[in-house]
């Protein structure tokens, strides 16, 4: 049986898989991916960047896409975020 903490990774990588595979690449996650991605997954920050904006600050590389190394940072980014307005609630 999973823990709590290894059954959320496991969502994680789940979503990632959900979109990076619409084009039959586990391990990318290009620009219009990435779009669907927050607008269907966090609609709430995308009030505070638009998809462009995140794409450009997730493809550290520059290689066009974002890998999941380089997705983990919008977990971190969304989730520090989300830690501070449950403690505003």
């Amino acid at each position: 049986m999973l823990t709590d903490l290894e059954s959320a990774i496991n969502s994680l990588i789940e979503v990632f898989h959900r979109y990076s595979l619409v084009k039959g690449n586990y391990h990318t996650l290009y620009r219009d991916d990435l779009k669907k991605l927050l607008e269907t997954e966090c609609p709430k920050y995308m009030k505070k960047k638009d998809a462009d904006t995140w794409f450009r600050e997730l493809d550290i590389n520059m290689d066009g896409g974002v890998n999941f190394e380089e997705f983990l940072i919008l977990v971190i980014k969304v989730g520090v975020q989300a830690h501070e307005d449950i403690h505003k609630e």
